[in-house]
């Protein structure tokens, strides 16, 4: 009788296209690249990526240029809740932040969360071929039976023998142009060096949902229209 392995709890993070016209999409590359050099000034670390949401920019869908594209976005944030077994028709969706990353030669995203939102996604206008992916990191893993086994230092010593689906801290997500991808904001997440001559453009966010009927609900957010400030 062979053993059975039960896969359990798995992280989904969701990639899909968003299609848009090479004008529509070259106005949005050019007028992001322009918010950039309106704050060249302001510092930046070295290999560190331009993160338009620390420069002042951190409402780009609300610009009336990004209005079809907060469109399509909202529609897969939907798709990748319906894939949840979530009622859409119960919830509320709200952009909390939007804004842009230019990611140039040996530049990266350091290793991060959303902490403060449910949702967060990124989508990609301008994405040459080795620019760089995105990585999601588990810490600990769920696999770990001892703290630290699963790092890459175990692999070089040869205590590991490999990485695989149930034993990788960390999994990199192939991204080309035009993708999005959708996926819980409390995940770690990091982008990998653009190894390139050319820039890498996301356009990231975050989302908050709020339940339309708060009524039998004790842990959801109830919907802003009940919050009393004082």
């Amino acid at each position: 009788m062979q053993p059975e392995v039960f896969d359990l709890f798995p992280l989904s993070v969701f990639k899909d296209k968003i299609s848009l016209s090479l004008n529509e999409k070259k106005k949005i590359v050019d007028h992001i690249f322009k918010l950039e050099e309106e704050t060249e000034n302001f510092d930046k670390r070295k290999n560190e990526a331009w993160l338009g949401d620390t420069k002042g920019h951190e409402f780009l869908l609300k610009k009336p240029i990004m209005k079809n594209l907060s469109k399509l976005i909202g529609e897969k944030i939907r798709e990748y809740t319906e894939m949840l077994s979530i009622d859409n028709q119960k919830i509320e969706f709200f952009y909390q932040r939007s804004w842009a990353t230019i990611t140039r030669q040996e530049e990266r995203i350091h290793l991060h969360s959303h902490d403060q939102s449910n949702i967060s996604f990124a989508y990609y206008p301008l994405k040459p071929k080795d620019s760089g992916n995105i990585s999601f990191l588990v810490d600990p893993p769920q696999n770990e039976i001892a703290t630290g086994l699963l790092h890459q230092e175990k692999l070089t010593t040869g205590l590991l023998k490999g990485f695989n689906k149930r034993n990788a801290p960390t999994v990199d997500i192939l991204v080309n142009e035009d993708d999005i991808v959708v996926f819980p904001s409390k995940t770690k997440h990091a982008t990998i060096p653009n190894t390139t001559n050319k820039p890498r453009i996301s356009i990231s966010g975050d989302v908050i949902i709020m339940l339309k009927d708060s009524y039998g609900h004790e842990r959801l957010m109830p919907h802003y229209n009940h919050w009393q400030t004082f």
